[in-house]
């Protein structure tokens, strides 16, 4: 691989160098997909094999009376061949994470992947606790993706009940950060 750090006739909007950048973050935050579009650009990384492929391609496989030995020995082949679209990537950890605490009310959810942080400094207070009302326009947190600092916005209004994420976690699309009542 050329350490060339030009954007590329594949990535226009991206040099080596950011894409490098992209890589780090997956790795350092047990990422295994990243999906960017912006325009006419769009780029998708993936690390590790991919599993979710395998689950679908298993799920729909007609039952038999085999023991489940014999269903796993059956799915590693699909798994092992699955493309890696970043071999050197280190591989995801095995681990499973600690389930996040389900919601109950309505919720703020993450607009975009990356890590939570509960205050604009490790020295600030909290933007928000437990209790405090919101409102649409209510900063309650800041997601840090890729070296920046978003500002993320309540969206609704209600009271904090609860706090799903714990402070300096990563964070995926769409993942609840705060419940409402």
């Amino acid at each position: 691989m050329e350490d060339d750090t030009q954007p590329t006739k594949d990535a226009p909007g991206l040099d080596l160098k950011e894409i490098r950048q992209i890589v780090d973050l997956m790795a350092k935050n047990e990422l295994s997909f990243f999906n960017l579009e912006h325009g006419s650009f769009k780029i998708t990384l993936r690390r590790g094999t991919d599993v979710e492929a395998a689950k679908d391609l298993l799920s729909k496989m007609p039952a038999t009376h085999a023991p489940m030995a014999a269903m796993a020995a059956m799915a590693a082949p699909l798994l092992a061949a699955a493309p890696a679209a970043l071999p050197a990537a280190a591989p995801v950890a095995s681990a499973p994470a600690a389930p996040a605490p389900e919601a109950h009310g309505p919720t703020i959810n993450s607009p975009m992947v990356g890590t939570f942080y509960r205050a604009t400094s490790p020295t600030d207070k909290p933007l928000i606790s437990v209790g405090d009302q919101v409102d649409e326009n209510t900063v309650v947190c800041i997601i840090e993706a890729m070296k920046v600092m978003n500002e993320i916005k309540a969206e609704a209004r209600g009271t904090i009940a609860r706090i799903l994420v714990d402070d300096t976690k990563p964070v995926q699309y769409g993942q609840p950060l705060f419940e409402l009542k």
